[in-house]
């Protein structure tokens, strides 16, 4: 608590007395939501709040630490374009994969995008549903198959003979399911299928604050989704840890908040790492980078993670810092006419943090 109020007064920070406050912060968070301590768990709340109301007065009095202002902000980054010493990795008229990409969740809001935009792009797809039907456009590339990210035995025979996967399923309090056996399990499950197969890839669509419980917008979540941010953490280091030195590659996007509007496009969206920047994103953009980054060549977009949300000076949208203490802009901004040209600015995990604090 004491570092966190330390950190919350200060204007600026060096990122390891911020990484510091931050595990610690992270901790008090899982004291909370430990259920069976209930003193532990009321010392916890206390403490979390003390913290969030720190945090609202930082915000109120010194407008996000001084950063620049959202006009200032979207109009600079607006004007900004990728250096030609990238290459660029043209989809358009480029050999498709013969092999399909699986797409896990394909029944979601996000997931049925995802298979849509692989079919637009040529690439034949597996929509895996636990009914069996994708609901989605029809189309001749698609395949629906049965399968559920907690059904082992259905992932092996199922992802056999795939190019790559899209992990788009989350917990969904109506299904029964706990976030601890999709968001974490289900990730597990994949992995170890992807390492056994061999696959070239696994794209994960988890969450932006998935390591900041303890902001604002991390407590609504983990307190509406019972704890829904931990689960998709552990699933993330959990993948990292498993396909480690195996040749699989991975790439985890992070959304702001979904929204359910149109495409806006790479030009109108902006990768971020570290986790400390949120927004907002329509669902189509991630569907979009998930199936690019699904098909990209080489290490493009490979072992990495990155947050994502729109940049668009008209409508005034644009990022935050998750917390105050955090710096706008980051340092680690990528973006580009096309997904792959935002890809290329992306730094690899062990690049972002030896300490593993993604």
């Amino acid at each position: 608590l004491r570092a966190a109020i330390d950190v919350t007064r200060a204007r600026r920070v060096s990122f390891p007395r911020a990484e510091v406050a931050d595990s610690e912060l992270f901790f008090l968070s899982k004291i909370m939501f430990r259920r069976n301590h209930s003193r532990t768990m009321k010392r916890g709340k206390a403490y979390l709040g003390a913290i969030f109301l720190l945090s609202l007065g930082a915000v109120l009095s010194r407008g996000f630490c001084g950063g620049p202002s959202l006009s200032r902000g979207l109009a600079s980054r607006a004007g900004q374009t990728r250096s030609g010493r990238f290459a660029t990795f043209a989809m358009e008229g480029q050999a498709m994969p013969s092999r399909p990409v699986a797409v896990l969740g394909a029944n979601g809001r996000t997931g049925r995008l995802c298979v849509e935009e692989l079919a637009k792009l040529g690439v034949p797809v597996k929509a895996l549903t636990r009914s069996g039907q994708f609901k989605g456009a029809e189309s001749p590339l698609v395949t629906s198959v049965k399968g559920d990210v907690t059904d082992i035995k259905a992932l092996n025979e199922e992802l056999s003979g795939c190019r790559a996967v899209i992990f788009a399923a989350q917990y969904n309090k109506n299904t029964g399911n706990k976030p601890s056996e999709v968001d974490y399990q289900g990730l597990v499950n994949v992995a170890n299928v992807a390492k056994e197969l061999d696959l070239e890839r696994v794209v994960a669509i988890t969450s932006g604050a998935v390591t900041r419980p303890y902001a604002p917008v991390g407590l609504l979540l983990n307190v509406i989704g019972n704890g829904v941010l931990f689960e998709k953490r552990r699933g993330e280091e959990s993948l990292r840890e498993i396909l480690k030195d195996t040749g699989v590659g991975y790439t985890i996007i992070r959304p702001g908040g979904l929204k359910d509007t149109e495409a806006k496009g790479p030009l109108k969206t902006e990768f971020n790492q570290g986790d400390t920047i949120v927004g907002s994103v329509p669902r189509a953009d991630v569907a979009a980078a998930a199936a690019a980054a699904a098909i990209a060549p080489g290490t493009l977009a490979g072992d990495a993670t990155f947050e994502m949300y729109s940049l668009d000076p008209e409508e005034g949208v644009g990022p935050r810092p998750l917390l105050p203490w955090y710096n706008l802009p980051s340092g680690y901004e990528s973006s580009g006419p096309t997904w792959a040209e935002a890809f290329l600015g992306l730094k690899a995990d062990k690049r972002i943090s030896p300490r593993g604090f993604y």
